[in-house]
């Protein structure tokens, strides 16, 4: 059994000592240039490769486990449909992007942009500050990235709404609503925080009507996909006060062009898609493989099939 293995940065000694010693040979390539014989590997990690070659140099795949939890990018039904597994990075960014999202809440309710820009004007203004406690937090998406932020706003005494498809209790939530009563749970909070994946259903789910359903005070915050949202009315509610504040760790278009009105539009923080980095990210993204591995080499269930 040999592998490609991609998208790692640098793959650690001891995690490729841990590889052989489960019985895979592999090589590590990030230049798609460089694959000589795609048709050598049964395994592939990092899912960029086989797009770009196209499925028909790998003669010999079995099995793609992709480095993001997100697939909207990747012809991946049309991989399953000729029989390739392929498995993503459910749960790997969990953790690091529910605390981006808490510390965005709380910069926005303690004014620390505000407080920061009057340090450097040397100038002294006791701002009043906001409590989050009793406020009412909505989570569009509650599955492991909405649960991971759901665990860490509990301590804070709010109200916890989510949004899923169908309205089905969730545990951890005050308050679940389905998706076509988007426009009442939304009217409600005082935080939106949006983590669905981009699909057919959920582009521009977030359009005027919706937006403009939002608390004119409420804070909205994207570390789903950027196209979940429409950008064009986000800044219209935004440059005319309609909502207090938004937070964008995703766009539509990435890396951002220097020239796109979203970086001039008011009460826009604009975070660099940076939300799930941390430094045990990879780490968890390399156990997921290497039990997966152990799996596929034992003929078991993978973990994450898609």
């Amino acid at each position: 059994m040999k592998a490609l293995i991609s998208e790692t940065h640098t793959l650690p000694l001891d995690y490729q000592t841990r590889l052989k010693q489960i019985g895979l040979e592999f090589d590590v390539i990030e230049d798609t240039k460089q694959i000589e014989d795609p048709g050598q590997y049964e395994v592939v990690f990092g899912a960029n490769h086989v797009k770009r070659l196209g499925l028909d140099k790998f003669v010999n795949l079995k099995w793609i486990q992709s480095s993001y939890a997100g697939f909207n990018n990747l012809p991946v039904e049309e991989w399953k449909h000729k029989g390739i597994l392929f498995t993503n990075a459910k749960d790997v960014f969990s953790e690091p992007i529910a605390e981006h999202v808490v510390l965005y809440i709380l910069m926005h309710y303690k004014r620390a942009l505000e407080v920061y820009h009057n340090q450097v004007k040397h100038h002294w203004d006791r701002l009043e500050n906001r409590e989050l406690s009793h406020q009412n937090i909505c989570v569009v998406g509650i599955g492991s990235i909405g649960q991971a932020i759901q665990k860490r706003l509990k301590g804070f005494n709010v109200q916890l709404i989510g949004v899923n498809s169908n309205g089905r209790s969730v545990d951890g939530f005050d308050q679940v609503y389905p998706v076509k009563e988007l426009k009442t749970a939304v009217a409600m909070s005082d935080v939106v925080v949006i983590t669905l994946p981009l699909n057919d259903q959920t582009e521009n789910l977030f359009d005027e009507d919706v937006l403009k359903c939002m608390k004119k005070d409420g804070l909205l915050i994207n570390v789903g996909r950027g196209r979940i949202i429409d950008e064009s009315a986000l800044m219209e509610v935004l440059n005319h006060d309609r909502l207090g504040a938004c937070v964008l760790d995703v766009m539509a278009v990435e890396p951002l062009p220097q020239d796109s009105p979203l970086w001039d539009t008011k009460n826009l923080l604009i975070t660099p898609h940076n939300s799930g980095t941390g430094a045990l990210t990879l780490e968890r993204l390399y156990t997921i493989f290497e039990q997966n591995l152990y799996r596929y080499a034992h003929k078991q269930d993978l973990i994450n099939i898609v």
